[in-house]
């Protein structure tokens, strides 16, 4: 992705001196010498280590690229799914947080399947892993922006819920109607 991003840029900036060599005499354009580069002549992003040599009066630094070792290969390598790829099927939950970040927006919501890479099956587990964590607030960094001027609503008091519970269940049997009480 980015040797093509790098090979775009260096095409366009060639045509843009030829372009403005056009104008010019047929023998300047000529002696313009367009390099034909290929994909694997342009190096690739890595890690580079400065080198300081001096000979003398003169300094030259150079930066040299360091060869990175390869990352672990994942257990299962032909599954399209990342979930399982790496074999996490059953292994993640919404407190996963460093997991979950990964396939979602800047405003917390889900990033679509066709850039995650998840099946169906597993977006849907992600997406309501992602929903669980909001709601525990683990994901505080990843909030919808609000509008200018927007004043947010005052937050209900949280009731007692053991209570609550209690009182359903109450309701519930003084509403039943036992055999033979009629």
């Amino acid at each position: 992705m980015a040797a093509r991003s790098v090979l775009k840029s260096v095409c366009t900036s060639l045509a843009g001196l030829k372009l403005g060599a056009s104008g010019s005499n047929v023998s300047a354009l000529q002696r313009i010498n367009v390099p034909q580069l290929s994909a694997l002549t342009i190096q690739s992003r890595g890690i580079r280590q400065v080198v300081e040599k001096q000979e003398g009066k003169t300094t030259t630094v150079e930066g040299r690229s360091v060869e990175v070792p390869a990352g672990p290969q994942p257990p299962n390598p032909t599954a399209k799914c990342p979930i399982y790829r790496w074999n996490l099927q059953h292994k993640y939950n919404y407190t996963d947080v460093l997991l979950l970040s990964q396939f979602i927006r800047s405003d917390g919501g889900m990033l679509p399947r066709k850039i995650t890479g998840l099946c169906a099956e597993e977006h849907r587990k992600i997406a309501v892993c992602v929903q669980m964590a909001h709601r525990a607030g683990l994901l505080p960094d990843h909030r919808p922006k609000l509008p200018e001027g927007h004043v947010p609503k005052k937050a209900k008091p949280q009731l007692n819920r053991v209570n609550q519970a209690i009182w359903l269940h109450l309701l519930e049997c003084h509403h039943s109607v036992h055999p033979g009480s009629q």
